[in-house]
């Protein structure tokens, strides 16, 4: 059941605990238009007491709302759990920005590392003979060996 506020012959419906964070902002609204900011704020403070809503203090945009006009009705818990949504989704943020840097760096880097490997590979085939072509046969492996037995 909405409570009605009688304020310098203005009506005004005071939100209840459930509803919406908005409805909050738009009653403060209300309220500065008619009666200032000092008396709007402090109207708005009794009336948070009584039908103010916990989830609203969790909420991150709330709580900048709050503070720009100089308000404080959290407590530390609310604040604490807040804070903790806000940093949870800079880390959201910081892993979308990561993956999609290892999207281009990763296929980058496979290619420089193929292509390295493939250098080596071509310098070497290009410095190979026919003795090193045979040492990759058991026949070679054995004569190779035998000619370093006899040289020693």
């Amino acid at each position: 059941m909405s409570i009605q506020l009688k304020v310098a012959n203005h009506a005004f419906v005071v939100p209840e605990a459930n509803d919406p964070c908005e409805l909050w902002v738009n009653y403060y609204n209300s309220l500065v238009s008619v009666v200032g900011v000092a008396n709007a704020r402090t109207i708005w403070l009794v009336t948070w007491k009584h039908n103010g809503s916990n989830v609203c203090t969790t909420n991150t945009n709330f709580n900048t709302w709050l503070q720009k006009n100089k308000i404080d009705v959290s407590s530390i818990a609310t604040r604490f759990i807040a804070d903790s949504a806000a940093i949870g989704g800079n880390f959201m943020n910081l892993s979308k920005r990561i993956s999609s840097v290892a999207m281009v760096a990763v296929p980058i880097t496979l290619s420089l590392v193929i292509a390295m490997i493939g250098w080596v590979l071509w310098n070497t085939a290009k410095k190979a003979d026919a003795s090193d072509l045979a040492m990759l046969t058991p026949m070679g492996k054995s004569v190779g060996a035998g000619i370093k037995f006899l040289n020693r």
